[in-house]
């Protein structure tokens, strides 16, 4: 049996790691290529073009990166404000590790793809909405969890979860526009004030 080929592997985390950096526009399929150390005939070969490469990359993106750090931050073995301040301590911390290295804030990718292709490719925006969601998910199961201990009073934990969510988005678009890491840095106090509470101490967590 011959050896299975890795190449669709190396261009999705290729273009995960460009459009991060960059936008969904401007990364080429050459310098897609280029990063993945993969020919041209062998990307046309795995993908008829960069949209049908996207859809992989971005579940790719959400096995090895987003899935598990998520799963880590709302840890059902911690409390659930334990939870909520742990993924939003890590954020922060992403953010801080970011503009170390990079110099600049590169913002959530997902966000950043989303609005700038929502009415450009379709597919793929809907699948950047589709993870969104599963990444929301873990923030709404854990509220109901709050909810149930007495922890916050809230009527709809599935509302407030995408409240939450907007204020976050807003939080990093707005970092990353001013490469500033102010408006991130503020959102344990953002959202404890939404949520009508105090958040604890975050629990260390190394992502």
């Amino acid at each position: 049996m011959g050896r299975t080929s890795n190449t669709p592997e190396k261009l999705q985390a290729a273009l995960c790691d460009l459009m991060w950096q960059q936008s969904y526009g401007s990364v080429t399929i050459d310098a897609i290529c280029e990063r993945a150390g993969v020919k041209k005939g062998s990307f046309y070969h795995a993908y008829p073009d960069k949209a049908a490469l996207s859809l992989d990359a971005f579940e790719y993106f959400w096995e090895t990166h987003s899935r598990p750090w998520l799963a880590a931050a709302f840890s059902p073995t911690e409390p659930p404000l334990v939870r909520i301040a742990t993924w939003l301590a890590t954020g922060i911390h992403k953010s801080k590790e970011c503009q170390s290295i990079h110099g600049e804030l590169h913002g959530c990718p997902l966000f950043n793809i989303g609005s700038e292709i929502s009415t450009l490719e379709p597919a793929v925006a809907e699948k950047v909405t589709e993870i969104l969601r599963r990444s929301r998910s873990f923030l709404t199961s854990t509220l109901r969890d709050a909810i149930a201990e007495n922890n916050l009073d809230l009527d709809d934990p599935e509302e407030i979860s995408r409240d939450v969510f907007t204020l976050v988005q807003g939080a990093i678009t707005q970092g990353r526009i001013t490469n500033k890491l102010a408006p991130i840095e503020r959102l344990p106090i953002s959202v404890a004030r939404l949520l009508g509470t105090t958040l604890p101490s975050a629990h260390s967590l190394t992502v």
